[in-house]
């Protein structure tokens, strides 16, 4: 903890009982500051000073501390959120009433974020209670997000109890990347965990969390065919050992690509009512204009069920309107070909929302999901699919013609070689495939 340029001096005079005066002082003076990483992972190379000036009294059963810590030029390096706090200063006042005042501050991106708060240590209901806020301060600068936040949070805390966060946090500023967010897979409602571990020791989720998000105007968001900003405001409410929850409403503007054609989107709303986060309730249009005529897609349900629907303006066939939307003319005026491609796209739609199969089917962690041909049915089929070990594949598939289902069954033999069966409406087929690559 000590290098060559620091120091500890240490006086201490007390009695054997719990009634015994106790007098004395404590001075810490170090610039090696690593021992901070054994409290976080986050934290690395932290750099600074550090001084302690505290004072002993009242009993060994009843002490008092008074004095003062200061940490001064405070930097480290938080690698996972890709930003580095700088020109940290932070005082610690302790009192003999067993109070503490917290003041300081800490520089991320060109922002500054202010700390205050008080510290108790003899029996508060509250020992820890810290105010953070500040004006565009940098939080994230990652490949997956880059932010910039004006906070003004509240953080309680008590030893054996849930680390209380509330209060709203404004991004004036931010970037997102949807296709580099990782990836994850909600636990399905027929799963039963048989865990040995005693639930008291392993509570899920030690956090209540109380936080309003609001958008501000500069927050771009791509990834999956979308280009736009994102507005509005969601509070997020999570308690412990419940699914996180929100309230509010996001708006997304900007272009959507769908069908090879780039969208405007004319409604995007994201909607919460106490409703669980990774589930909002959609109300999505994006059209196209031909003429005088406006084609679009509309994305209505749940996040996890979504429909899509076509549309047009003037009111046309569903047929017609896809005609429009994809190849931007009327179906009188196309080819053999085109016309089957507005058919399969119409069965895609039936078929369940085939315009969002890939982008969910990578959100649910399916190593699998989009168009594929099915020997078995004689046609393309909407496909979902996931590799249950390294050399077995099984995978799901609904005809886009409508003409049936297929199960999927793949097994690696060797390298090169793997056995495929297709179980489907209309007959079962079976083969031994050999691939090299040249």
């Amino acid at each position: 903890m000590f290098n060559d340029d620091g120091r500890i001096d240490a006086r201490i005079s007390t009695g054997w009982d719990g009634y015994a005066p106790l007098a004395g002082e404590i001075k810490v003076s170090t610039d090696e500051l690593t021992w901070m990483e054994l409290f976080s992972p986050d934290i690395v190379a932290p750099t600074g000073r550090l001084d302690v000036d505290l004072r002993l009294g009242g009993t060994r059963a009843a002490p008092a501390i008074g004095g003062e810590g200061h940490l001064q030029g405070f930097a480290s390096e938080l690698p996972a959120l890709g930003i580095a706090a700088r020109d940290g200063d932070l005082r610690l006042q302790a009192q003999a009433d067993g109070n503490a005042r917290i003041v300081g501050r800490v520089r991320s991106g060109d922002g500054v974020l202010d700390v205050d708060g008080s510290l108790g240590w003899q029996a508060q209901d509250t020992p820890l209670v810290l105010n953070l806020r500040g004006t565009n301060v940098l939080i994230a600068e990652t490949r997956q997000l880059r932010a910039v936040a004006n906070p003004d949070v509240v953080v309680r805390y008590r030893a054996g109890e849930p680390l209380q966060v509330s209060g709203s946090v404004t991004l004036p500023e931010a970037d997102i990347h949807l296709e580099r967010l990782d990836e994850g897979v909600s636990r399905s409602d027929d799963v039963v965990v048989l865990d040995p571990v005693d639930p008291e020791r392993t509570r899920a989720n030690p956090l209540d969390l109380d936080l309003t998000l609001v958008m501000g105007e500069q927050v771009a968001i791509n990834g999956f065919g979308l280009v736009g900003t994102l507005g509005g405001r969601l509070r997020v409410r999570a308690l412990p050992g419940r699914e996180v929850r929100g309230t509010g409403a996001l708006d997304v503007a900007g272009r959507y690509t769908a069908y090879a054609q780039r969208l405007q989107i004319t409604r995007g709303r994201l909607l919460w009512s106490d409703t669980p986060v990774g589930d909002p309730l959609l109300d999505i249009r994006a059209e196209r204009q031909v003429g005088e005529v406006t084609a679009g897609i509309r994305v209505e349900g749940r996040a996890s069920a979504p429909r899509a629907t076509v549309y047009s303006n003037p009111a046309k066939s569903e047929s017609e309107a896809l005609a429009y939307l994809t190849l931007g003319r009327p179906l009188s005026s196309l080819t053999g070909d085109e016309a089957r491609q507005i058919g399969t796209a119409r069965a895609a739609l039936a078929a369940g929302t085939a315009l969002v199969a890939s982008e969910l089917g990578q959100r649910l962690g399916l190593d699998d999901a989009g168009v594929v041909g099915s020997r078995a049915l004689g046609a393309d089929v909407l496909s979902i699919g996931k590799y249950l070990s390294p050399k077995l594949y099984v995978g799901y598939g609904v005809s886009l013609l409508g003409t049936g289902q297929v199960l999927m069954l793949k097994y690696l033999l060797r390298k090169g070689f793997d056995i495929q069966i297709e179980s489907s409406t209309v007959e079962n087929r079976a083969s031994v495939n050999w691939r090299t690559e040249k």
